[in-house]
């Protein structure tokens, strides 16, 4: 788990800086890998854990054989099979 500190961003800016998505940086929130707090009802990440974790790699995102959608891979799903 990542150290908190005292400057927040907002979730937004923190998918930016760690070149992923909104809904990854959620996860982690929610993994405890990022420090964060909710403010009227948005979410704001700790500068500092961002800094001092690991950018996520593909493969925490996409399982092996496929984009982990539940598309199948069928002609009628996301088309990156």
């Amino acid at each position: 788990m990542c150290e908190a500190g005292m400057s927040f961003v907002p979730i937004a800016e923190a998918a930016q800086l760690l070149e992923t998505t909104e809904m990854r940086v959620l996860m982690m929130l929610k993994k405890n890998e990022l420090q964060g707090k909710m403010v009227d009802e948005a979410w704001y990440v700790d500068r500092s854990s961002l800094q001092l974790c690991e950018k996520p790699k593909a493969a925490d995102i996409v399982k092996a054989g496929g984009c982990g959608g539940g598309c199948g891979g069928n002609s009628s799903g996301c088309g990156g099979h």
